[in-house]
């Protein structure tokens, strides 16, 4: 008999969890806020609950549940440490849209060093690797700015070029030959003045935005560069 898991939270990351265990047939019960029942009530006869709600309400939720004691506990952050619950953060940034099977599959999560994919939810196949508890700060730092940065540049470099009346898919296209460039060679993906160090033309740039806060954005990234 397949075992029933708990969710608790309707976020994006629930709707993910949720719609993998669709796929794979896997029975759960959700719970949030807006159902208008008590967590015990629908999650109460799951031996496995995923918090999936902000982080910084993750603990007192656990706190104020007394029912979950005894439970095999999942949350899905990055950074924290939680007593009595295990980390299974998803190494993907989750699009707004759900996704097929084979691309669930393909999602690494990173867990609590000495937890094991198999114990906490074995319907799952999918690749995993360890963080150590002292290091999971840094590590979702990395990713936040990995997943985040670049994105924000991007809708910044969009919105400023399609105003000169290029289309979006052209601009979508020279972005695209960027990543596709750093897929390729990521020690050398850089190009134009950055790459080559052209103080002058990186001046110009810097002054061409003005008192746009990216232009402090550009001269500390062209600066990282310069003393690399």
């Amino acid at each position: 008999m397949k075992r029933t898991y708990g969710i608790a939270g309707n976020g994006r990351a629930s709707t993910h969890l949720q719609a993998y265990f669709r796929l794979l047939k896997v029975p759960y019960k959700l719970w949030h806020r807006r159902i208008g029942s008590a967590p015990d009530a629908v999650l109460g006869g799951c031996s496995t609950v995923f918090i999936l709600i902000s982080d910084g309400e993750i603990a007192s939720f656990i706190s104020a549940n007394p029912f979950l004691k005894g439970k095999t506990l999942i949350h899905f952050s990055g950074s924290l440490n939680i007593e009595g619950a295990c980390a299974m953060h998803p190494f993907m940034p989750l699009c707004a849209r759900k996704l097929p099977l084979e691309q669930y599959r393909r999602i690494p999560f990173a867990l609590d060093s000495g937890a094991s994919l198999k114990r906490l939810v074995p319907e799952f196949k999918n690749q995993v690797f360890t963080i150590n508890k002292e290091d999971k700060e840094l590590y979702h730092a990395l990713c936040a700015l990995g997943a985040n940065l670049p994105v924000m540049l991007w809708q910044k470099a969009m919105a400023g070029l399609s105003g000169f009346g290029i289309p979006r898919a052209q601009v979508k296209r020279y972005l695209q030959a960027s990543l596709n460039n750093f897929s390729k060679n990521p020690a050398r993906a850089l190009s134009g003045p950055i790459a080559r160090r052209d103080a002058r033309t990186i001046k110009a740039d810097v002054r061409a935005l003005g008192k746009d806060p990216f232009a402090e954005v550009y001269s500390v990234f062209a600066k990282i560069y310069e003393n690399n």
